[in-house]
């Protein structure tokens, strides 16, 4: 991490981040130009650590930060946050409380910020007052908005490096693909370390163990400038090139070919290692074989190599294609489903009237009942096979008829099991559309989230309604349905790749009145409901009286 007092001759960058956020001309002249410094950041340094003592104000110029709280273990990375882009600005509150810092604050790839301080500005603000109102005008619409969703992590993507694992006809003829459909986007260009002449970059090209001159940095910053993506096109046999323009990406995207072997690439380790400040997000892109062969073998390239998403391309699929480029060009939308037992049918008419739409699901999360019907859509089947499977389930399967003496629950759960088992037998990251679930610990309250693993039993976790349904064991953990904590869990979708959500949410909040004073007897509602002649009351059964009771703690 470098500082320099000089901003770089009034860098037109610094110039046009500074009007951007104070809203007036800044000229290279002008005074504010005075009382801020540049400072450099490589990619993995650490702007700032949550609790430091703060007193400045940093924009970010150009390259891509990332906002961390601590974990309750204490690691400094242990939730993310959101992403920094170019024009966002870090610090306010501190540089008007001296408030410590409430997060970390790290690049993912080499950064250029502008900094000021407490001192600096207070100096400012006594001879240019309005500069002093717009700041505040921005701390009070961040405290606005300080309730609203994260900001998407592919938000403004522009430098994205795309990495084959191997050179197969099918990694090379996805990354051409790839890059086609970018360039539909938004005015794309593409680089390889051997064709920068051909698009009009200072050097001709990078051989493997060159140094990376300084003029090509300044010329690439340019280029992002300039257009919607840089497409960064790397190579095994180039490790120098690969090393520097994971430097400078905002997203890198493994391309594997499920044909090949799981196991990670020799040069693969050797770039982790040489290259462990580039910590971009990452996308592992699986090639696999037509859709009529089932996906299997995911968890063996999750498992060889450290990444934050993962997405399947079958080879008969071109929608698989476009959902990496709506993610990559942060266009991809997320559909969340909550629990509501019977109700959770309308869930399926939902995702068909989208698909009428032409709103493709590109992520798909949910709990209990959601997280069911959010499995079946993400399955590789269609509309009325999902329709079928979830009336011949949960309709004709009844499954929750199995009634047992109620010591843990009113049912075994048993057929459920086996209805779940039947016909959603899949590992969850094999499955086409990234899907999650939320299930809830019941010693601790805790959110378990399902991304990985048996599908059955993480759906299992999550519908176990409690008193209803057994618990389910999750890392020998008594586990209950997820509608208890989160019954709509658009927090988790926040997270990943998408830029849109579109939330489903079956809760009901229209009164209901009785017609009667005192709640009646057991006997008295028995006589009402089997016997002719006697008084029917609108009594609700236990049942919806336990589902109505657990979603109470979820709703607003």
């Amino acid at each position: 991490m470098t500082d320099s007092k000089d901003c770089g001759s009034a860098d037109r960058r610094v110039l046009r981040t500074l009007e951007q956020y104070f809203g007036t001309e800044i000229h290279e002249e002008h005074p504010l130009l005075e009382q801020v410094e540049t400072r450099h950041l490589a990619g993995g340094d650490w702007l700032m650590h949550q609790g430091d003592s703060g007193n400045s104000l940093y924009f970010l110029v150009r390259g891509r930060l990332q906002a961390w709280a601590r974990g309750a273990d204490g690691r400094e990375k242990g939730r993310f946050l959101n992403e920094i882009v170019p024009g966002d600005s870090v610090g306010e509150l501190s540089l008007l409380t001296g408030a410590p810092r409430t997060v970390g604050i790290q690049a993912i790839r080499d950064s250029l910020l502008i900094r000021i301080d407490r001192e600096a500005f207070d100096s400012l603000a006594q001879e240019h007052p309005t500069l002093a109102l717009k700041l505040a005008s921005n701390v009070a619409a961040l405290l606005q908005s300080s309730n609203a969703r994260a900001k998407s992590s592919t938000r403004n993507l522009k430098a994205i490096c795309l990495l084959p694992l191997d050179e197969t006809p099918r990694t090379a003829e996805f990354c051409s693909e790839l890059a086609s459909q970018l360039a539909e986007v938004g005015n794309t260009l593409s680089l390889s370390a051997d064709s920068l002449g051909e698009s009009g970059a200072p050097i001709h090209s990078v051989g493997d163990g060159e140094e990376i001159p300084g003029g090509l940095v300044n010329w690439l910053h340019d280029q992002e400038d300039a257009r919607r993506f840089v497409l960064y096109r790397c190579s095994a046999d180039n490790a120098t090139w690969s090393r520097f323009v994971l430097r400078q990406s905002d997203m890198v995207v493994f391309v594997g070919d499920a044909s090949q072997s799981p196991d990670p690439r020799r040069w693969e380790l050797e770039l982790d290692e040489s290259s462990g400040a580039a910590i971009a997000r990452r996308l592992l892109v699986l090639l696999q074989p037509a859709s009529s062969t089932p996906i299997h073998g995911t968890s063996g390239w999750l498992a060889a190599r450290q990444v934050d998403f993962h997405v399947h391309v079958r080879a008969d699929q071109p929608d698989d294609v476009r959902r990496v480029t709506r993610i990559v060009s942060g266009n991809a939308l997320g559909l969340v489903l909550a629990g509501g037992a019977a109700r959770g049918f309308a869930h399926l008419g939902v995702h068909r009237a989208m698909r009428e739409l032409g709103l493709p699901v590109d992520w798909i999360g949910g709990t209990s009942i959601g997280a069911i019907m959010a499995a079946t859509i993400a399955c590789p089947i269609s509309d009325e096979e999902s329709l079928q499977l979830a009336r011949s389930s949960f309709v004709e399967g009844k499954p929750f008829s199995d009634f047992t003496i109620p010591m843990m629950s009113l049912i075994r759960g048993r057929r459920m099991d086996r209805l779940l088992r039947e016909h959603l037998d899949f590992q969850i990251e094999d499955l086409p559309i990234p899907f999650y679930c939320v299930s809830c610990n019941l010693d601790t309250g805790s959110t378990n989230l399902h991304e990985h693993g048996d599908l059955p039993h993480a759906l299992r976790a999550s519908a176990a309604l409690p008193g209803i349904i057994p618990p389910a064991i999750v890392n020998r953990r008594l586990t209950i349905d997820g509608a208890v904590v989160n019954n709509l869990p658009v927090d988790v979708m926040q997270a990943k790749p998408v830029s849109r959500i579109l939330a489903v949410d079956l809760s009901s909040v229209a009164p209901v009145e009785v017609d009667y004073d005192d709640v009646p007897s057991p006997w008295a509602i028995f006589r009402g409901r089997y016997l002719p002649f006697s008084r029917r009351y609108r009594v609700p059964a236990l049942s919806t009286i336990m589902l109505k009771a657990t979603l109470l703690g979820t709703q607003e």
